[in-house]
């Protein structure tokens, strides 16, 4: 199936198909891509964690907030049999994640689904019960959000869907947030509810609903113990309508994560970010990272790429001590060229 990785988005603005790739053991070939290539961010990619606006009170959450026990039979009367297929309405196919997944496939260009179809995706996706494994359950609602994001006209309240979904409200367990070991939904749902979030808040017109997906976003950045929170914090970063309070705030939350007690997905997500943001503050702290005794071949090279894009001089020496690495020399040797390069332009300037 599809193992994590915080890989680049892609959304096409045209709200045409809007497809998450992921594939096994993809997360550092992630990682070493996006230090040496910019992310074009057009659509978002799979998560962390698994083998692969308006105010509230503006912003009424319509269709989630239900018991999912019988979510396959809530809509199944009006809807398709594909969709109840892939719903896991299904009994003959309920445990067959390859008959749903290619059932899905199949309907994946569909841009005109019927209300009754569309009705039964959403109750599936805020559903908690199913009888696949979690990481085959997180693909498949991945690739639901997918096709409901690509319906003409705009689905109506899916952006309130996904909130709902992420925040675990109108679930009864011990903590009703995201924090909860408790909370209903896999953590890689959680992800990609975050990823589609991010996508949706540059396509919806509504400001209320845009402030409110803002305010979900903010709040699973400042969560520095899940992985969700990078993937939230380079969302916040393609908010092509943010604010200058807002871009300081992301700023503020960048520098938080990229601190050695957040989970260890997050903070490589920003450190990527402070380097291509260019916040110099975080330098003291990639410095120290790269310093340390204890190594981690994915954090260093992405540690790399932000002195690279951050340094001076006085870092050549630093990261020449990895030039020597098979696994960070090459890394090594882009950052310092970078640093080179742009004290031989600085001096000519002077």
């Amino acid at each position: 199936m599809r193992e994590p990785c915080w890989l680049k988005m892609k959304v096409m603005k045209n709200r045409r198909m809007i497809v998450i790739f992921s594939g096994s053991a993809l997360l550092l070939a992630a990682v070493v891509a996006v230090v040496v290539a910019s992310r074009n961010r057009q659509q978002p990619a799979p998560p962390p964690d698994v083998p692969v606006a308006a105010s509230p009170a503006e912003v009424r959450v319509k269709a989630v907030e239900r018991k999912s026990t019988t979510v396959a039979r809530l809509n199944a009367a009006t809807a398709s049999r594909a969709v109840a297929i892939v719903c896991g309405a299904d009994e003959a196919t309920a445990d067959r994640y390859e008959a749903r997944n290619a059932v899905l496939r199949s309907i994946a260009r569909r841009h005109d689904l019927p209300e009754g179809d569309v009705a039964a995706l959403m109750d599936y996706l805020a559903s908690t019960n199913d009888l696949l494994r979690a990481e085959r359950v997180a693909a498949l609602k991945n690739d639901v959000m997918n096709l409901l994001r690509s319906q003409e006209p705009p689905v109506e309240g899916l952006a309130e869907t996904l909130i709902v979904m992420f925040e675990g409200r109108g679930i009864c367990h011990n903590s009703s947030t995201p924090n909860s070991p408790t909370h209903s939904h896999p953590p890689a749902v959680l992800d990609y509810c975050v990823q589609h979030l991010g996508a949706m808040q540059n396509e919806i017109a509504n400001d209320a609903t845009r402030r409110r997906i803002r305010e979900v976003l903010v709040g699973a950045a400042r969560r520095a113990g899940q992985s969700y929170a990078g993937t939230a914090l380079y969302s916040l970063a393609d908010d092509r309508r943010a604010t200058f309070a807002q871009n300081a705030e992301l700023k503020r939350l960048t520098l938080a994560l990229c601190r050695p007690e957040a989970n260890s997905a997050a903070r490589i997500a920003a450190i990527q970010l402070a380097g291509e943001r260019g916040y110099a503050e975080a330098l003291p702290l990639l410095r120290e990272t790269l310093s340390g005794e204890r190594r981690d071949a994915v954090l260093d090279i992405v540690a790399i790429g932000s002195v690279g894009l951050l340094g001076d001089i006085g870092d050549i020496a630093l990261l020449s001590r990895f030039s020597s690495d098979s696994r960070r020399a090459t890394a090594a040797d882009v950052a310092v060229k970078r640093i080179t390069e742009r004290n031989s332009i600085q001096k000519v300037q002077r």
